[in-house]
């Protein structure tokens, strides 16, 4: 069961650390003087835009006249509908630090990736769509062609994102690998989609052990029992996209920034990280040899 008081208690308890760090890199970023003075605090913004990702809502602006109407006693001064989003476009940042503060202390030895395409707009529409024009790409997946980012993950066995990275709809999946587990020792389960000799050999040299399944025109490669019963487990990081584009509405036409997205993802990214309860787990096969 959400609880939203539990939600807000988690993220103030990270703003009251990194506040000051915070709004020190605006001022040094020269971002500062940009910045309006706002009535809610950097927790409340983050928050409401958190909390919408885990409401029934499916458009912000239902769910803000909802907060005005139901929930404003929780809140010194709610600013009207416009302004909010404008607050959290303006704090996507603050929703990245979040996200990639929740990412630590994740690490395992065991490690599955793989990446979900984030479409921004129809495939008829390609040619009209602008506001995201300098991010978005044409890309195919197995579903087919589409027009938008790639967001990559790599998961743990209990279901915690690690990693995540963003790219251009085009970008293979084996380009964003060294950057995704940079730092990291571990088992690295992974689909087809990232056989490459060259690849296992790098990864190799820094502590991460590449297994795929082998390509039918390869030669076979003999996986230990452990090994390929990890290997069957990959679904359970396509749960995992499900879940954050079913129930906590990763993916979303309406964005009209790159601000927009960018805090939209990171909402989305957060909300599963603090609110999901089941998380889809891996039991982990020790190995025997």
């Amino acid at each position: 069961m959400f609880n939203s008081t539990e939600l807000f208690c988690v993220t103030d308890d990270f703003f009251l650390k990194f506040e000051a760090t915070y709004w020190q890199f605006l001022m040094q970023s020269h971002r500062f003087s940009r910045i309006r003075a706002a009535h809610l605090s950097l927790s409340e913004i983050t928050f409401i835009a958190i909390w919408y990702k885990c409401s029934h809502f499916t458009n912000f602006k239902a769910f803000s006249t909802w907060l005005k109407q139901d929930k404003s006693s929780l809140f010194n001064s709610l600013p009207c509908y416009q302004r909010m989003i404008h607050l959290i476009n303006t704090h996507q940042l603050a929703l990245h630090a979040l996200h990639v503060a929740l990412m630590k202390g994740q690490r395992s030895q065991y490690l599955w990736i793989d990446s979900t395409t984030l479409p921004v707009c129809k495939n008829q529409r390609i040619q009209r769509h602008k506001s995201l024009a300098e991010i978005a790409s044409r890309g195919k997946s197995s579903m087919g062609w589409f027009y938008g980012c790639k967001l990559h993950i790599v998961m743990n066995q209990l279901g915690e994102v690690v990693c995540s990275a963003l790219s251009n709809g085009h970008v293979a999946d084996i380009r964003m690998v060294e950057h995704l587990v940079e730092g990291l020792e571990a088992k690295l389960y992974a689909d087809r989609g990232y056989i490459s000799q060259d690849l296992k050999n790098r990864l190799k040299e820094q502590g991460i052990d590449l297994i795929t399944y082998h390509r039918k025109n390869m030669q076979a490669i003999q996986l230990s029992e452990s090994d390929e019963y990890h290997l069957k487990q990959r679904n359970k990081i396509e749960t995992l996209f499900s879940l954050l584009k079913g129930q906590y509405n990763l993916v979303t036409n309406k964005a009209r920034s790159m601000a927009g997205f960018l805090s939209g993802i990171y909402a989305s990214l957060c909300a599963y990280q603090l609110t999901h309860q089941n998380k889809p787990k891996i039991q982990i096969m020790q190995s025997l040899a």
